[in-house]
């Protein structure tokens, strides 16, 4: 395999390829698109940096799609049926995946490694996935002998970061730096959190994704697709429009707009420009509106139409989001921004005004998404959704994880949501407790309309997802009641491709959770709040445990204090608050940020919320 006639140096071919399972077709494809991209850079000349980042994309991909193929064929049944096939397939793969974390090892340490790296994957690609060779093998089982009714669904067998162990203890630290602990520090592992602001960041994510999908926009009943490039050259045309008018790099913008693209293309824009977006809810009065600009000093204001009001009074420059100014940036400030310097101002919506105006960097954004893809890998032409407030930094940061692993982001709207839905399929599905109640009114619904029988079934459900949280397993007529009652139900609505069914803020009614469970959705409970990001603990679907907040995120560590009140501490935890915060003295101590929640650690390490 060499260059081709288009210039590529591996080209995708159907006949030779194909696995004929459009899930790893998608997934190969992304490796040879990896292996294009470093084929380019090398012969293009491009910086070490930048062949460094594809070498840790390609790391990261093999992790990734290893992972995924190896749980697809136990769940189908080929590890069993042909375990010598399975076990030489893994080895094949843990083989590939130790010479891809050489080479990247080899680069760091200066060693001149692109020729070496494709001429292995070369040798792979034609070894390992070519017609006749190790993938063809399970997609012949596949195809002669799975039932068609047969439904993969993901994450029922991997256990997160390869591990089915409880989260282990870091240290024991009766006395931590001044803060006392009654338990031990648990950790989520190491984070690599990338250098510099997130507009640095995402002219990396254009870099890497171009042309690929960055969002899905609704424009007359339909929705649209933009590219990272289309996303970007908005974002810096309207970051160049801001400078045009009395805004400086370091001023702070107050948002108060309806989720939607241009939302996040005006945070992008202010992250361009060296601006701070301090997002305000559409819901909130004008009274909080006011106390939030006057608190965070901000001197200017982006609202739609004429919604402004009162609030033009105490800014100095009003801008109307339905028009946002644009003009050419010849330099843009955010590009040389310390990833220590504040990025956004945030609040919790439930906090006074006078308190908990949180100052979250760069960092703690950045880190935040990059620990949401470590423990939520997906990968590229992947679709999530935006449909709660972006004034919520965990929808926030959610879109930044989803552009971070080449994902679309599948703008939605609140009221429509659930009926938008079925029309995008996602894969990660954003939500809050809220929003679940009202899918599960909507699939009630549906079963209201169908036969007594399949009612009947349907019924049964949350008792099903009751005995798969509490491990009890389910009986053999669960598997017909997904055939004919649960699957079609999560095709209409739109769940059907979910890898991860994402739920924030609070925990999931017992019932709600047992229902979306039997029902076939990976549901999994994310812990955090403003002042970390966001995030800092996840209760996964593959290894839920009822009534713990989770195991503690990548680059998370946890603990308990003498009180009882849970602690988190790492790189997403906010740079510190607004002058004039009493709270702030008593909230972050000595790197511990002081959730106010009270917690319990069980006796298997499992940590929780007290009543």
């Amino acid at each position: 395999m060499g260059t081709d006639s288009t210039g590529e140096f591996a080209e995708w071919d159907e006949e030779r390829y194909s696995t004929h399972i459009e899930r790893f077709d998608e997934q190969h494809k992304r490796l040879f698109g990896l292996l294009n991209d470093l084929h380019t850079a090398m012969n293009e000349g491009h910086s070490e940096e930048e062949v460094g980042d594809i070498l840790r994309e390609l790391e990261r991909y093999t992790e990734y799609h290893f992972g995924d193929e190896e749980e697809f064929m136990q769940n189908c049944g080929y590890a069993m049926d042909c375990s010598d096939c399975f076990y030489n397939h893994r080895e094949m793969h843990e083989e590939f995946a130790g010479k891809v974390q050489e080479l990247r090892e080899k680069h760091e340490n200066g060693e001149y490694v692109t020729m070496e790296v494709l001429t292995v994957a070369r040798d792979w690609l034609d070894a390992h996935i070519a017609a006749g060779d190790e993938d063809q093998n399970y997609a012949d089982y596949f195809q002669s002998e799975v039932s068609d009714d047969y439904e993969y669904e993901p994450g029922q067998l991997y256990q997160e970061r390869t591990t089915s162990e409880d989260p282990v203890p870091v240290d024991r630290q009766p006395e931590d730096a001044g803060v006392r602990l009654d338990s031990d520090v648990y950790g989520g592992g190491s984070l690599s959190v990338p250098e510099g602001s997130v507009a640095a960041w995402f002219e990396d994510i254009v870099s890497d994704h171009g042309d690929r999908t960055a969002a899905l926009v609704r424009d007359d009943g339909e929705f649209v697709e933009r590219s990272f490039e289309e996303m970007a050259e908005r974002a810096k045309a309207v970051a160049g429009g801001l400078l045009s008018t009395e805004l400086r790099p370091g001023d702070r913008l107050a948002i108060r707009a309806q989720s939607q693209y241009e939302w996040s293309v005006l945070d992008l824009a202010c992250h361009f420009a060296g601006i701070v977006p301090v997002a305000l809810y559409p819901s909130a009065s004008d009274d909080r509106a006011a106390q939030i600009i006057e608190r965070t000093g901000a001197t200017g204001l982006v609202a739609t139409g004429d919604e402004a009001g009162d609030l033009s009074m105490a800014v100095e420059t009003v801008l109307d989001f339905e028009a946002l100014p644009t003009a050419e940036a010849r330099v843009l400030p955010g590009l040389q921004t310390d990833g220590d310097e504040v990025a956004t101002v945030a609040f919790d919506v439930a906090a006074p005004a006078e308190k908990a105006g949180c100052a979250l960097t760069h960092r703690n954004l950045l880190a935040a998404a990059e620990s949401l893809r470590e423990e939520l890998p997906t990968g590229p032409g992947a679709t999530g959704t935006c449909s709660l407030p972006l004034a919520h930094i965990y929808q926030r940061v959610s879109t930044y994880y989803l552009w971070a692993t080449g994902s679309a982001v599948a703008y939605l709207g609140a009221e429509e949501f659930v009926e938008q839905l079925a029309a995008i399929k996602p894969d990660v599905l954003v939500g809050v407790p809220k929003m679940y109640q009202q899918l599960y009114g909507t699939i009630q619904d549906r079963l209201g309309d169908m036969g007594w029988m399949k009612r009947k079934v349907g019924g049964r459900v949350a008792s099903y997802g009751q005995g798969i949280v509490e491990g009890r397993g389910t009986p053999l007529k669960y598997r017909a009641a997904k055939r004919l009652v649960y699957k079609p139900l999560r095709r209409e609505t739109g769940l059907s491709n979910l890898t991860y069914a994402l739920s924030g803020t609070g925990r999931l009614d017992d019932h709600l959770l047992y229902f979306f469970r039997g029902l076939g959705v990976p549901i999994c409970e994310l812990y955090g709040s403003v002042g970390t990001a966001g995030i800092g603990a996840l209760n996964p679907a593959a290894s839920f445990v009822e009534e713990s907040i989770g195991d503690p995120m990548p680059g998370v560590e946890l603990a308990v204090s003498e009180s009882r009140e849970i602690l988190v501490r790492g790189p997403t935890v906010l740079g510190g608050f607004l002058d004039g915060d009493q709270t702030g003295a008593q909230t972050l101590r000595d790197d511990w940020y002081h959730t106010g929640e009270v917690g319990e650690v069980g006796p298997d390490g499992e940590l929780s919320l007290a009543e």
